[in-house]
């Protein structure tokens, strides 16, 4: 008898393991980042963008990508702006599995035309991998480029750390006093 309550609660763990390894959150759960490195090079307090994204499980989202000032004056203007977009926004990023973190995976076709160049199709794929406690995140952004003129191909890489609005709102400076 102690060997089937043994085994159930192995499988119980098992089973719940892999059913909690993506995010779940509610709608009002928002989540900031702020771009520490670009392709290994440090990224300056005044270039840092901020990316915002809120999860829902085996979907994720990426609201938005803003410039500090930008993305200040939203929130002073609206302290909700981008919990707003909750609703509207496509969930377009898949949960996949992966050893490094919790894994999001986004893929997009789009084209574009120049004198140059003609007609370009370009087939991204971005792979997001967030620490398990969410604190970073790293992107790696795959582009293809296939056009009348030849293909090509790129890869840039992105390390972020997680901050909260406050942070933001004070601009990178911190939450303590702050000289007026």
């Amino acid at each position: 008898m102690k060997a089937k309550g043994l085994l159930f609660i192995v499988m119980a763990l098992c089973l719940t393991s892999g059913v909690r390894a993506q995010f779940y959150d509610g709608p009002n759960d928002i989540y900031y980042y702020v771009v520490e490195t670009e392709d290994g090079t440090p990224v300056s307090k005044s270039d840092k963008n901020v990316w915002v994204f809120n999860f829902d499980g085996r979907k994720a989202c990426q609201l938005a990508i803003d410039g500090l000032k930008s993305a200040q004056t939203h929130l002073r203007e609206n302290p909700d702006y981008y919990g707003a977009m909750v609703e509207n926004k496509k969930y377009d990023m898949e949960y996949t599995s992966s050893s490094y973190g919790i894994c999001y995976v986004l893929k997009d076709v789009w084209e574009f035309t120049t004198d140059a160049w003609g007609t370009r199709t370009v087939y991204q794929t971005n792979t997001y991998t967030f620490s398990r406690d969410r604190t970073s995140l790293t992107v790696e952004d795959k582009r293809n480029a296939t056009g009348p003129t030849g293909n090509s191909k790129g890869l840039h890489k992105y390390v972020l750390r997680k901050v909260d609005k406050n942070y933001i709102l004070n601009g990178f400076f911190g939450e303590g006093r702050q000289r007026k």
